[in-house]
């Protein structure tokens, strides 16, 4: 799947399932998107070895908030999302 995100294309993975629980975790650098279903979800970096840039997104891909996260840190998002890009940096 492609999106757009701040004029940049991304190739990213979608993740459902357990790949969603697993998400970046013991794993090498790749983008992910995951449905939040409008919901706000704590996110960690816990087991993910390198920093990444975080894009909660609305159902049109609008950029609503984003951040970085650094290895084994939590980030609690300030909005409701349906999507979260995560592209590491």
């Amino acid at each position: 799947m492609k999106v757009e995100i701040e004029n940049n294309n991304y190739s990213v993975e979608e993740c459902k399932h357990l790949s969603k629980f697993r998400g970046l975790m013991f794993s090498k650098k790749r983008n992910l998107i995951f449905d939040l279903n409008n919901k706000r979800e704590v996110i960690h970096g816990f087991f993910v070895f390198f920093p990444i840039q975080l894009y909660f997104l609305d159902e049109s891909f609008k950029v609503l908030e984003k951040e970085i996260l650094k290895p084994f840190r939590i980030y609690i998002p300030k909005v409701k999302a349906k999507y979260l890009v995560e592209i590491p940096c």
